[in-house]
């Protein structure tokens, strides 16, 4: 095998090794790096446009220059089916194949699966009689009269099923000029790592992803560092299913539409540390830090969690068997959260009782035991009506052995510790 740290290649406008400016001269530098055991593929300044995912190969370094690296997306065609698009098959048929071209990436949506796989893209090898023919079997039965539809909007940076990756200096840009109506909603991400063991995302600024920032499921020994989150419609960076262990630590998370960290499914022994959230949720009135379902002993410590829309904190509604059970929060600063009751969606206000859509420094909810909150500020410093987290520790019915210590709680309306 090559030595890594030796094997290196520049891609670049001009002056670099490869020349280009798109995913196609990046993928071309990590291949030839990867038949030859790995090494740094060093992106220099520029815009890079992405027909495709950059998917990452094993034991790769991505190395940018920070803000003058910058990944965009080019134009974003979509199109309804004209016929249903079946499991097992490598052929799409839509009803209009404008704009569609080879060495795209794409993602199938219906009404009943709108983001199964927009996360996980296929490529299109060719184009014939407008049907494009995909580089991998199609996963589940799409179908067009299910509002079945195809749209080649991708994950920029992408890695399944390697190991030993890294992806340093870069600003990830998912916004679309045109978004065309098959774009609504989706919940697909700027960086997405699926069952990827050893993995460390640095000095990247992802934004206006349609969908999460940043984003990982079924991976291990995963460290995000130095990183910013801002101005995606869903969560802002998003360890889940099975993710574990996480090291998230010097983050700044921002302006998200729903969560700005959002921990999911199974996130265990991590550790989330030095982060910066703050006016997260406005668009689904959620919060700057979620936990939930499996995600137990873990420690958050010394962030500073504000003005998000909802809650700094929110421990998810689970049972038992599925809690949030044994997580330690300690030297969080956490405040001035929660939004006026005009501000949130209408829709959401009939799915929740009132109660639930206050906003509260910590809110404690479901069958949750064993947490422990140790010198934490909670506080609400505005004045007035202003003063939108109402409560600043709440503990729902069903939460057993909370352990607070040295929290110093103050200034809300409704009550520093409710239980």
């Amino acid at each position: 095998m090559t030595n890594q740290k030796t094997n290196r290649t520049t891609v670049g406008p001009k002056d670099a090794d490869i020349i280009g400016s798109d995913n196609t001269a990046i993928q071309k530098a990590i291949d030839q790096l990867a038949q030859s055991g790995g090494g740094t593929v060093r992106v220099l300044p520029g815009k890079y446009v992405c027909s495709d995912a950059i998917r990452l190969r094993s034991h790769i370094r991505l190395v940018g220059e920070m803000e003058s690296s910058l990944l965009v997306h080019g134009p974003i065609p979509a199109s309804l089916l004209a016929c249903d698009a079946d499991i097992g098959e490598k052929q799409i048929t839509p009803v209009c194949a404008d704009g569609f071209k080879p060495g795209m990436g794409v993602v199938l949506r219906d009404r009943s699966k709108p983001n199964t796989l927009a996360t996980m893209p296929l490529t299109i090898d060719r184009i014939e009689n407008g049907t494009l023919y995909v580089n991998d079997w199609i996963i589940h039965d799409w179908c067009a009269e299910n509002g079945g539809c195809v749209v080649a909007y991708t994950p920029l940076i992408h890695a399944y099923e390697v190991e030993d990756v890294v992806v340093d200096g870069f600003t990830l840009d998912g916004s679309v000029e045109h978004p065309p109506a098959e774009l609504d909603d989706l919940c697909g991400g700027n960086l997405y790592f699926r069952r990827t063991q050893g993995a460390t995302v640095r000095n990247v600024v992802s934004r206006h992803a349609y969908g999460d920032g940043i984003r990982f499921g079924q991976c291990q020994d995963v460290v995000v560092d130095a990183c910013e989150a801002h101005d995606n419609l869903n969560y802002g960076i998003h360890p889940g299913s099975q993710t574990r262990p996480v090291h998230v630590s010097n983050a700044h998370i921002h302006h998200n539409g729903s969560d700005g960290l959002y921990i999911c499914w199974g996130v265990r022994n991590s550790v989330f540390e030095h982060c910066e959230i703050h006016h997260n949720g406005h668009r689904l009135h959620r919060t700057g830090l979620c936990i939930g379902h499996k995600d137990t002993d873990n420690l958050i410590a010394n962030n500073h969690i504000h003005e998000n829309h909802k809650h700094g904190i929110h421990i998810r509604k689970k049972t038992e068997a599925n809690g949030a059970h044994r997580n330690l929060f300690r030297d969080n600063l956490i405040e001035n959260n929660g939004a006026p009751m005009s501000e949130v969606p209408e829709w959401i206000k009939k799915l929740e009782p009132k109660d639930t859509l206050t906003g509260c420094g910590i809110y404690v909810n479901g069958i949750t035991h064993d947490l422990a909150f140790e010198n934490n500020a909670i506080r609400e410093t505005r004045e007035g009506e202003a003063r939108l987290q109402r409560r600043g520790i709440y503990i729902a019915p069903g939460v057993s052995g909370t352990q607070l210590k040295n929290n110093t709680i103050e200034n809300h309306p409704d009550g520093d510790l409710v239980e």
